[in-house]
């Protein structure tokens, strides 16, 4: 790789990007619920030979392929060279580093955002397990805010005068 395609922070743990977070069974989860919907759909249509009589059906089945793909598959966060894009189940926020004061997992993976920012924004793909948590382990999202933090420090670090 030429010294040009280096990405900014190249060395300080930014090289890396962009990396997605996500609890992994929830993709995994939502593309089988999505699988088994269109098998019921077309395996009622089989039967019936048409949909005449799957009025409420062919809809339901819809809805559940829907409701899968928002709840399940698309819940991430993206973490790139420019900041974080956390894209939850009815809404997507764009956060710059520079925005960011902190990450923390409570039972949600959350994001504190600098107080002239305001407030902060739960992310929903990244879940603490209960069970983990009652055993005294540490739960994936821990580990993905200590990454997230490493990476706040690596960008605020990088974006200091040249």
């Amino acid at each position: 790789m030429s010294p040009d395609h280096v990405p900014a922070g190249a060395g300080s743990g930014m090289s890396r990007l962009p990396r997605t977070f996500r609890n992994g069974a929830y993709p995994v989860l939502g593309w089988t619920s999505m699988l088994v919907a269109l098998c019921c759909l077309s395996g009622a249509w089989a039967v019936r030979g048409n949909v005449d009589d799957g009025f409420i059906f062919v809809p339901l089945s819809i809805l559940a392929v829907l409701v899968c793909w928002r709840g399940y598959v698309r819940p991430r966060i993206v973490a790139d060279v420019e900041g974080v894009t956390i894209v939850n189940v009815l809404t997507t926020h764009v956060v710059p580093w520079s925005d960011i004061e902190r990450f923390q997992a409570f039972d949600l993976l959350t994001v504190f955002l600098l107080p002239e920012r305001g407030g902060r924004i739960a992310v929903w793909a990244v879940q603490a397990a209960n069970l983990a948590r009652l055993a005294g382990r540490r739960s994936k999202a821990d580990d993905v805010a200590d990454e997230l933090n490493a990476l706040l420090r690596a960008a605020n670090g990088s974006a200091g005068p040249a």
